[in-house]
Order: structure tokens, then C-alpha cells, then sequence
């Protein structure tokens, strides 16, 4: 079989999946956890005590001699970006994990796109580091979503991290209505809290963190050649020794308690994964504490 017919087997699978995933009531949640682009004007009525000023429409109020404000009714319609990391990290799998990394994240977009498509919203696709970015506008329907999933796993291996300034820069340039943005990742490059507190001021950033259980805690496997999966560079490494095990596992943790200091202090909700789990329940209960801060 050659690699062409083995993705596509691949989608099909997770297009598979995601459709069962994405029931009515999973729909029902993404919905109530997510607000529409903003409000589109309705109609003029009264001005009555206690409505706000702003909202004062005073040409009205100048040709009528009566006071009259605007009334305004939520937009539904959503864009939803997926802007997945597919750098060469993220095609990395442990011995016990039935997906890399870059296929974990492929089956959270498919879910998230099926329910965006069904949803009647518009979704599109960055795919960031490995390659040049490449970019999807967003549109309606399933065959986008079929289109997100294939792209996701026909990204080449190899590449490193960029700096994800340049992830902003791509979709700010991209997106000029505010967009709920998921940025899926193993955010293994560096935080930069300019750049994800200028991302998070125009659009509503929701970042996913997909990791592989043993790249976190290494496996006692002795002496072994470790490669990088982003440079290539290899290193020989005895994983039998505990403080070789333990200063990598701390380090990982300090940087990742980095990201979680940063996107805290902005306000940012995000969720944490394991290839090894299921991400279903995560994601209710993400749009869970979503639906109840809302204030329709």
C-alpha cells in the first residue's frame, strides 16, 4: 500500500470516529461554550431608564425629538481556526501510545471541525513548523473537515519549532474578524507572553496541550541512542541512571509551569493531554466552565 492510500485510510477512520463523537449534544456543548463573532444590529426602539448611553443611536434621537437606541442581537455564526503544530516532535509516539502525537491532534480537530460544520460555522486551518505554514480559510461544511484531517496527516516529518510570535503573526494577518482559535501543540517552544497576550487581545485563544506519556517521564531502557526528531542530532544516553530520568523530568516540568504561569495570569483556559487518553471528557468539561462564565 502506498503512502497516499494509507492516509487516506487514515482520514476515513478518524472521519469515522468524529462523526460518532460529534453528537447532537456534543454540538449542544460546543455551542453554549462558545460566543458567536460579536452582535449585529436589529432594530431602533425607546430609550428607556438604565439603558446604556453608547448604545444611544443620536441621529435617530435628533430626527424624531425622542430618544431612541439601538438593539442588537447576538451573531451565531462562529469561525473556528485549528492551528495545529506539525513540527517534528509532534510525530513522535512512545512504545505504549497507539498515536503520535501530530494523530492525537489530528482526531481533537476532526471532532472540533465535524461540530463546528455542524454547528453551521465556518473552520479553517493553519498548520505551523515542518514546512512552510500552510493555511485553509475558513469555510462551511463536511467536506472541509475532511480536507483539515487529511492535510494534518500528510504533513512531512522533520522540522523544528518556530517561535510561536510568528504562529501570531500568521494569524493575525490571516483572520481579521475575532476567531475562536484552538492552538493545538506539544508547546515545547518557548512562551512568549507578548505575543500570546497580543493573539488573546483580538482573537478568543483556546490552547490544547497533546504530549506523549513517556516523553515525560523517560522509561528505564538502559543505554540507547536518543535522536532529535527536529534536528536529527543523536545523543547516547543511559535511562538506566534515575538522575538523568529526574533532572529531564524536572525540566519539562518547569518549562511547561512557564506556559501554565503565563496563560493564567492572561485569563487563557486551555487543556492538557495525554495520547494515551481519551480527550473526550476534557473537552466537555472545557466548554463546561465555558458555558457557565457566558452572559447571554
Amino acid at each position: 500500500m502506498d503512502q497516499t492510500q494509507e492516509i487516506m485510510q487514515h482520514v476515513r477512520r478518524i472521519e469515522m470516529q468524529a462523526r460518532r463523537l460529534s453528537t447532537a449534544t456534543f454540538v449542544g456543548q460546543y455551542r453554549s461554550g462558545f460566543r458567536g463573532q460579536g452582535l449585529d444590529f436589529d432594530d431602533f426602539r425607546e430609550y428607556t431608564p438604565g439603558d446604556e448611553p453608547r448604545i444611544i443611536d443620536w441621529k435617530v434621537t435628533a430626527r424624531t425629538g425622542t430618544p431612541y437606541v439601538r438593539k442588537f442581537r447576538e451573531e451565531r455564526e462562529q469561525v473556528l481556526l485549528l492551528a495545529v503544530d506539525a513540527s517534528g516532535s509532534m510525530h513522535y509516539a512512545g512504545a505504549n501510545s497507539p498515536d503520535t502525537k501530530l494523530e492525537y491532534a489530528a482526531r481533537i480537530a476532526a471532532v472540533l471541525a465535524y461540530s463546528a460544520a455542524l454547528n453551521g460555522d465556518k473552520v479553517g486551518l493553519l498548520l505551523f513548523g515542518g514546512r512552510p505554514h500552510f493555511y485553509l480559510p475558513p469555510v462551511k461544511g463536511v467536506q472541509q473537515c475532511l480536507r483539515i484531517v487529511r492535510e494534518i496527516l500528510s504533513a512531512p516529518r522533520g522540522g523544528e519549532d518556530i517561535p510561536v510570535s510568528a504562529v501570531v503573526d500568521e494569524v493575525l494577518r490571516t483572520q481579521r474578524k475575532r476567531t475562536l482559535l484552538f492552538l493545538i501543540s506539544d508547546y515545547l517552544f518557548a512562551p512568549d507572553k507578548q505575543a500570546i497576550g497580543k493573539l488573546n487581545f483580538r482573537h478568543e485563544l483556546i490552547p490544547v496541550r497533546v504530549n506523549d506519556p513517556t516523553e515525560l517521564r523517560l522509561p528505564q531502557a538502559g543505554r540507547i541512542y536518543a535522536q532529535d526528531p527536529e534536528t536529527g542530532a543523536q545523543l547516547r544516553v543511559n535511562l538506566a541512571d534515575p538522575a538523568l530520568r529526574n533532572a529531564h523530568a524536572q525540566a519539562l516540568q518547569g518549562h511547561f509551569n512557564e506556559w501554565n504561569s503565563l496563560l493564567t495570569h492572561q485569563g487563557i483556559d486551555g487543556i492538557q493531554l495525554l495520547t494515551n487518553q481519551d480527550f473526550m471528557p476534557s473537552l466537555r468539561r472545557l466548554f463546561q466552565r465555558r458555558s457557565r462564565f457566558i452572559i447571554r
